[in-house]
């Protein structure tokens, strides 16, 4: 028996030989190929030896990596700095780290941005960036901000997040050119600045944001402010400085940052409202609603109790509305805060820019101060509440505001009325939200406290001398029991698809817009105005989304508009009620947009577009049939096919199962019929 021997790599062999040998699965033959190689090593195998770098066996990556190292081809970075950070072996970590150390910077450096861009490695994009901002490499840096420059007509403000990313884990380094980023002419390179220096949160690029905000539009004005907030703290002194520019829009854009920075915000709004003494202005109470805790509430009840400002008065309530439902308990001056929710209940209206949470927790407070004796004071303060939980849903659908609107209006009802339809009504929409928690993870927990209120107003119906006010305590307490199964509830509810007879309304209504915005589009481009025409089309596409009736997000619909009315030549009163318009998109939904595109038609001067809705419902009006056309149709052919089959059966070609009573098919019958002189 002849043994076959094996020939293992050595210094003879060559090209094809050694790949095929570094492709092997034999350990010991790619072993001795990569140690040809590590004597020699040519860039023509660079590509393999980083495929060895993935290789089971521990040892082939160690001498890969060492391999790689003596070729110094920049081709294997990306792959050496994974293995440097992320190998399992120790060893491996450890020779691929010195590997990659023995590249030219200067020819890694491109890929190291790689790195940062395509690598879903944490540790390797850490490690990445750290060489970047160690090496202090304003070549690396400049490729990441070069990707911001616009690439289409409708990419004006899209963000580059992995360049973003990459630029936030370099750091320091990034801020000066980032700032410089600012004045570039193209707004998608100022909004990708503006977002990455937000995320870095250096304190050295708050100056000039603020500084970019008097000559950016009010898209990028936006995104300022959001870089801002991001800062956080370290922004609030120079925030609170914008507070006294003459610019009406800056003010309320630096109290906007200001109020959603937070508590943080709350000291050194409070030392301007007081320096600002009665000349307090409606931004900053508007900031401190948002901002402020329990400290805020008393100077801006003095504020609410003393204005004889109707505006200042409005901003303050829904101020004091915000604080109180956030920091009802640690109020000091409870008289006070019970003073204004006295007062607050008639005030309380759909869209009064109080959030549905903020609504739900007053809604929560009234339902506590409804523990009372006073059965007037009792039917107030329950009515309140249950008017609360009304409005939160308003403002965004949530099911413990629906549910609490159900059960302690019921129980209200209950009590102010006796009528004996009344009870059928509860029971039915208790049974219609009992179907709803079948959607919930805590679905038992939710329908055996249903069952349990339902008990309760089931027996405050059959006793007419049923406690109300007594008996209020427990039944509060069930429905506390049930709040937090009610936020899985809230989680599991699914998007709601319009119902099948809203699709052809819904569809009519995107047509108009679209009508409307192509009417914009043709003005722009009489005009040469590009920038507005590139708005536009986005604007179209965006409501082109909402057509599907599921899709309901318009901060992008929102955003173009603004965009287009910051171009329009208007007064400042004009502008900021435009404006205003399209910020009540987000509450009134397809509406609102007609309202505003109508408003812009009208102030651009262009005629009201011949819309290709209405003249598709004409059409089909004169198209449809009525019924009396329906009826006639039916007649006709009705007659047609008896002539036929009567011509058919004349012929025997067809015969009836009866004879009829007269006709030329049947000559005996018609022949007495003509004798007697009835024919």
């Amino acid at each position: 028996m002849v043994t076959e021997v094996v020939e293992y790599p050595g210094n003879s062999w060559k090209g094809e030989q050694l790949q095929e040998a570094l492709k092997s699965k034999d350990v010991l033959l790619k072993m001795g190929a990569i140690r040809v190689l590590q004597e020699k090593p040519k860039d023509e195998y660079v590509a393999s030896l980083i495929d060895a770098l993935n290789d089971s066996d521990r040892l082939i990556r160690i001498n890969a990596a060492i391999t790689l190292g003596k070729a110094k081809n920049p081709l294997a970075v990306p792959a050496l700095v994974y293995h440097a950070v992320a190998d399992s072996d120790k060893d491996v970590r450890q020779y691929s780290s010195w590997a990659y150390r023995q590249m030219d910077y200067a020819k890694a450096s491109p890929y190291l941005v790689k790195v940062l861009l395509e690598s879903d490695n944490g540790d390797a994009v850490r490690f990445a960036a750290n060489e970047i901002r160690q090496k202090n490499d304003v070549k690396a840096i400049d490729a990441l901000t070069q990707r911001f420059q616009s690439i289409g007509m409708y990419t004006g403000y899209d963000l580059d997040m992995p360049a973003i990313n990459g630029l936030y884990e370099i750091g320091y380094a990034t801020v000066e050119p980032l700032v410089k980023c600012l004045d570039n002419d193209d707004t998608r390179v100022q909004a990708n600045a503006a977002y990455a220096l937000g995320k870095i949160g250096d304190e050295r690029a708050i100056q000039p944001l603020i500084n970019h905000l008097a000559k950016a539009d009010m898209e990028m004005r936006s995104r300022i402010s959001d870089a801002l907030i991001k800062t956080g703290r370290v922004s609030i002194p120079a925030l609170v400085r914008l507070l006294d520019n003459k610019d009406s829009e800056l003010k309320w854009i630096a109290a906007y940052s200001l109020a959603q920075i937070g508590p943080e915000a709350e000291a050194a709004l409070l030392k301007t409202l007081k320096m600002r003494g009665p000349q307090a202005s409606e931004e900053i109470i508007y900031a401190l609603g948002i901002a402020g805790r329990k400290d805020s509430f008393s100077p801006l009840y003095d504020i609410y109790i003393s204005t004889p400002d109707d505006s200042v008065k409005a901003w303050s309530a829904i101020a004091l509305a915000n604080i109180t439902a956030s920091s009802y308990n640690t109020i000091q001056d409870r008289a006070s805060a019970g003073k204004f929710l006295d007062e607050l209940g008639d005030q309380l209206k759909p869209h009064m820019l109080l959030s549905y949470e903020t609504l739900y927790s007053l809604g929560k407070i009234y339902i506590e101060r409804a523990m009372t004796t006073d059965v007037a004071v009792f039917k107030t303060n329950v009515g309140t509440g249950v008017k609360c939980f009304d409005l939160s849903i308003i403002e965004r659908d949530n099911a413990a505001s629906r549910a609490f609107r159900l059960f302690y209006g019921s129980y209200l009802k209950l009590m102010t009325s006796k009528s004996s339809e009344i009870m059928n009504y509860i029971e039915r929409d208790i049974l219609d939200m009992k179907k709803e928690a079948e959607r919930s993870s805590n679905k038992k927990e939710i329908v055996f406290l249903m069952d349990k209120l339902l008990k309760v107003l089931q027996g405050a119906y059959e006793d007419r001398g049923f406690d109300f006010i007594g008996n209020f305590r427990g039944y509060m307490d069930y429905c506390k029991q049930m709040e937090p199964f009610l936020d899985d509830f809230y989680q599991a509810e699914e998007p709601k698809k319009p119902a099948s007879k809203e699709q052809p309304t819904l569809h009519a209504d995107i047509g108009m817009i679209q009508d409307k915005i192509d009417a914009l589009i043709r003005s722009f481009q009489q005009r040469n105005d590009t920038e507005s025409v590139a708005f536009a089309y986005r604007l179209s596409t965006e409501v082109a989304r909402l057509d599907t009736g599921i899709y309901d997000d318009y901060r992008v619909v929102e955003s173009c508009l603004k965009s287009l009315a910051s171009r329009m030549k208007l007064s400042n009163e004009e502008k900021s009620d435009l404006f205003f318009k399209i910020i009540m998109i987000s509450k009134n939904g397809i509406s609102q947009i007609q309202l505003v595109l109508d408003r812009m038609l009208k102030d651009a001067n262009v005629a009201p577009p011949v819309l290709k809705a209405e003249i598709t419902d004409i059409t089909e009006e004169t198209n449809n049939p009525s019924n009396l056309e329906y009826l006639t149709m039916a007649i006709i052919i009705i007659i047609v096919v008896a002539i036929i089959v009567l011509a058919l059966n004349k012929f025997d070609i067809v015969p009836l199962p009866f004879k009829l009573p007269i006709s030329w098919l049947n000559p005996s019958l018609t022949d007495a019929l003509i004798g007697t002189g009835v024919l």
